[in-house]
């Protein structure tokens, strides 16, 4: 299934997937250098990425006899053959397999780049879409889709009077898995980021197939091929190849999901003590140890909120201070009942749950948020003044500024 180009232990991956009928021969030209080699030959892409293919069988099947001149036309508008398994199955579970791969195979990997073309864009789709089902954070951060059949081929709808093959039929254009997987990405905030490139010769999946209706402007790349030599650049000057490899690197370069995440330390034990949030830890008597701890939490908070600015992002960063302020209020309202007996227990109960429920109830997808980052984050929202966080029972805000007067006037 899975196949190396290149491996050299890198934190990150480019998967190729290739479509349907095709196989390696996808991405290789003759004798040239094959796509993915092309791309591993650049310093920059090899410094960084580990290079790979996604195989899966896909075969013509079941034509009848008298459409094997038409059967013909169409391999050779849809690739080579190749082929591992005994039997066609669905994109649908194909894109399972390709879950399985990521899950098991390609663990190590903290970001994976899918390059896919025609039918392996909607294999990719497919696998997204699942995990975002399933809230299980992808490891795909950025998905290039070389002349996918988004709204379907119409060479498939006609390959259905020849053939059962499920693939053919999951890329009819009028196909209900098509229009539900389509339905689900534009739905969603959470898929990648995704560039969609199509061929201005491509017969077999136009331009208003390959670029969905979900785009942005600048995510729409022509280039001056057919659905074939799209997957096939003959050198680095390619266009097609050049585009590619700016768009890795540019994203690699400006997008903190693509890198690990420095974890930010205090320059001066004296930062954020002018803070609502300490005041409020120092009107409760917690220790100074402890108070180091959140002041650093808050650091970092703070470092991930600047970062990740898409409204996307926003909206998620949202919905997690919700869950975090629901924790807060669980511990606090057991504090009220005496169930925890002091503010110093309190703090550390919050603190423990988030731990505790990091990849669970206060799992996200920006999987670079850990739980260092959540407890930074309760005590951002502690830091404003229309929060009711407070670490006593009748803590008020007139009684924080007083101490702060007496801590200017000391």
């Amino acid at each position: 299934m899975i196949e190396f180009v290149s491996q050299e232990g890198k934190k990150n991956l480019i998967l190729f997937v290739h479509g349907f009928c095709g196989g390696e021969a996808t991405w290789q030209n003759g004798k040239s250098r094959s796509f993915p080699e092309l791309l591993s030959d650049d310093f920059e892409i090899s410094e960084n990425y580990d290079i790979a293919h996604f195989s899966y069988f896909t075969k013509l099947l079941n034509l009848f006899a008298k459409a094997s001149n038409i059967s013909s036309l169409v391999k050779r508008m849809f690739g080579t053959s190749h082929g591992k398994l005994a039997n066609n199955i669905s994109i649908e579970e194909i894109g399972n397999l390709l879950r399985t791969e990521i899950r098991f195979k390609l663990q190590k990997y903290d970001n994976i780049i899918v390059i896919a073309h025609s039918m392996g864009g909607l294999v990719t789709k497919s696998s997204i879409i699942k995990d975002i089902e399933e809230r299980t954070p992808s490891k795909i951060k950025l998905f290039i889709s070389l002349a996918v059949p988004h709204q379907g081929a119409e060479a498939a709808t006609f390959g259905k009077l020849m053939s059962d093959n499920l693939q053919i039929e999951g890329l009819s254009p009028l196909n209900e898995y098509i229009h539900k997987i389509n339905d689900e990405w534009q739905k969603t905030s959470l898929r990648p980021t995704t560039k969609y490139f199509y061929g201005v010769h491509d017969s077999v999946v136009k331009k208003t197939s390959a670029v969905p209706i979900d785009k942005e402007k600048s995510d729409a790349i022509s280039v001056d091929e057919d659905h074939t030599s799209i997957t096939k650049p003959n050198n680095l000057d390619s266009t097609t190849i050049i585009a590619v490899k700016q768009i890795i690197l540019c994203f690699g370069n400006n997008d903190p999901g693509m890198s690990t995440l420095e974890f930010k330390q205090l320059e001066d034990e004296t930062d954020f003590d002018d803070e609502l949030f300490v005041l409020k830890l120092i009107s409760a008597d917690i220790h100074n140890t402890a108070i180091r701890e959140a002041k650093e939490a808050f650091l970092n908070a703070e470092y991930i909120r600047k970062l990740f600015s898409s409204s996307s992002d926003q909206k998620r960063l949202s919905e997690l201070y919700t869950k975090i302020r629901k924790v807060y209020q669980n511990s606090y309202t057991k504090y009220m009942h005496d169930g925890i007996p002091n503010s110093g227990l309190l703090l550390s109960d919050v603190h423990d749950t988030i731990i505790k429920e990091d990849n669970n109830f206060l799992g996200t997808f920006i999987i670079f948020i850990n739980a260092i980052h959540k407890q930074g984050m309760l005590h951002q929202l502690a830091n404003s003044e229309g929060e009711n966080i407070w670490w006593v029972k009748d803590g008020s805000i007139a009684s924080l500024r007083h101490l702060l007067t007496e801590d200017k006037s000391e």
